[in-house]
């Protein structure tokens, strides 16, 4: 659970500030990060360096999710698809979204076997006040009225 809790966290950070690239946020090259968590140069080349050897795969199931998704919203669309045709559908996409899953999931745990235990913590803390930021700045959505 912890390992699951500690994983998701930096798996967000890897996607917090915006896209560097088409899988997310290169954190490790931002001052601010290797500031505040003492990156060495070394374990900034090394984050690299695992960042690009599943780049190209990442960009290519995101890809294919992508265009599993598009051919399901072409499906659902039509009316002279079958239930099965949807379901097929369906099954590709979610196929498609696991396995991009799991690469970004494996991304996030190399990476977060080159920092240090003590880094860690901070990226959880650098984690937790940008969860809270971005609460605090999300506008409340008005309520449903009933009868609508």
């Amino acid at each position: 659970m912890v390992l699951c809790r500690l994983v998701c966290a930096l798996a967000v950070c890897l996607l917090m500030v915006g896209p560097a690239s088409a899988q997310g946020f290169k954190w490790w090259q931002s001052e601010r990060f290797q500031r505040e968590l003492a990156l060495t140069a070394d374990q900034s080349t090394r984050l690299e360096q695992v960042f690009q050897a599943l780049q190209p795969l990442l960009q290519a199931q995101k890809a294919a999710l992508d265009k599993h998704e598009a051919a399901l919203s072409l499906v659902v669309a039509d009316p002279k698809s079958e239930e099965a045709q949807v379901l097929m559908a369906v099954e590709r996409v979610e196929a498609a979204r696991g396995e991009l899953a799991r690469s970004r999931t494996l991304l996030t745990f190399r990476m977060r076997r080159i920092l240090t235990t003590e880094q860690h913590v901070k990226m959880q803390a650098m984690h937790e006040q940008w969860s809270r930021d971005r609460r605090s700045r999300q506008t409340p959505r008005p309520a449903n009225k009933p009868g609508r």
